[in-house]
């Protein structure tokens, strides 16, 4: 673990993050037990508000800070190809600049890079959100289910794809297509083409905010199932999504299946289920009509300050 830790880089990708990032590079400064020997670069790409300036306030105070400003906003893929060509770790963990890491939540993650057969390893978003609206009850199933599909699939050694706080042995991955939309999911499945395994790590906890409205909660998954269908265009492969797991993994698919039908109430899962559909109509559209979403629209309620 010591070796982990001494060796590692830290990739931020920020777009207009100003409400958040203090908060976030502070935690990982401070609660990730992160050695001297460590480094965290944060890729600014295209902000116009005050995101590069508190990087640089950080920056000033602890010289494991790096920064990098890309003036123009070139999408997420460009800034984690820049981390990717200028990590001095041999470890790289990513996470995103919106959310909130527990504490000591990076050593549980890399605990499991101890097996050398394992190339990734991802954590666990947990939703601030509140559940008093059928938006913030969706959102919670949403990430609760993936959790559940990860942690089954982790178990059976089929797991490909990530979450919002993973990390990767340097040089398993060393670029990504410009255009690509879910950069995680692209990283696991490349990974896993290469033979290595993926595993989750239920303890590695970290809050996010998922959208507060449903109007929000239906431009994200239409961008996320676009990723997933462009994955498969990319490399021939489908992340582990359920209407991709369908014709490979049937019984398992059923089981995952009756554990929603088991544990949320029918208005929650029928909303949760008929925006998959709707959205998954909408993503196959776009490929055939060759519509992009390598730069996505920032979704303002995501980005509340995260307690």
């Amino acid at each position: 673990m010591l070796f982990l830790l001494n060796r590692l880089t830290v990739g931020i990708c920020a777009y207009n993050e100003g409400r958040n990032i203090s908060k976030l590079l502070e935690n990982v400064l401070d609660d990730q037990e992160l050695s001297e020997d460590s480094e965290v670069i944060v890729v600014c790409s295209g902000c116009v508000d005050n995101t590069v300036k508190q990087v640089q306030v950080c920056a000033a105070k602890d010289p494991r800070v790096k920064l990098h400003v890309e003036v123009e906003r070139s999408g997420k893929a460009s800034a984690i190809n820049y981390i990717f060509s200028h990590a001095a770790g041999d470890i790289i963990i990513f996470v995103s600049a919106d959310t909130l890491p527990f504490k000591a939540s990076f050593p549980k993650l890399l605990s499991k890079l101890e097996s050398p057969n394992v190339g990734i390893v991802s954590g666990n978003p947990v939703p601030v959100n509140s559940k008093s609206s059928l938006t913030g009850r969706v959102v919670h199933l949403m990430w609760r289910f993936h959790g559940y599909v990860f942690a089954e699939l982790n178990d059976a050694g089929l797991a490909r794809h990530a979450t919002e706080v993973f990390c990767i042995r340097k040089g398993i991955v060393k670029r990504i297509p410009a255009e690509t939309v879910n950069d995680d999911a692209y990283i696991a499945v490349v990974s896993k083409k290469k033979g290595w395994l993926i595993k989750y790590s239920a303890e590695s906890k970290l809050s996010i905010c998922g959208p507060k409205t449903y109007r929000e909660y239906f431009q994200q998954r239409h961008r996320v199932i676009f990723g997933h269908y462009q994955l498969r265009k990319l490399t021939g492969e489908s992340p582990q999504y359920l209407v991709h797991l369908m014709p490979l993994h049937p019984v398992r698919t059923v089981k995952l299946a009756l554990w929603l039908t088991a544990n949320y109430d029918p208005v929650t899962l029928a909303t949760f289920l008929l925006t998959e559909f709707i959205v998954n109509v909408a993503a196959m559209f776009d490929i055939l009509s060759g519509n992009a979403h390598d730069q996505w629209t920032m979704l303002p309620s995501t980005k509340t300050v995260i307690p």
